[in-house]
């Protein structure tokens, strides 16, 4: 049997107060090890490396990309022209 998994990032907000999950990618466990797909690049940290954790999907479509950690405010996204 197949598990899923989230490939996430961790990342620090600008102002350095909060942690957002980056999403990059799923991976997939079977019983001849684990693939992953990567639908974006993750960037390197203040020291150069690539840190990525895997979560075990909930099965849930939610939309990629940020998704931000408890209390963070949602995001304007009007085309300012």
């Amino acid at each position: 049997m197949k598990k899923r998994f989230s490939v996430v990032q961790a990342k620090k907000s600008r102002d350095g107060d909060k942690t957002f999950w980056q999403r990059h990618g799923v991976a997939f466990s079977s019983s001849k090890g684990i693939s992953i797909k990567l639908e974006s690049l993750p960037l390197p940290n203040e020291q150069g490396e690539v840190w990525l954790s895997l979560f075990e999907d909930d099965g849930k479509k939610g939309g990629g990309g940020n998704v931000p950690a408890p209390g963070v405010s949602g995001i304007n996204d009007e085309i300012p022209f």
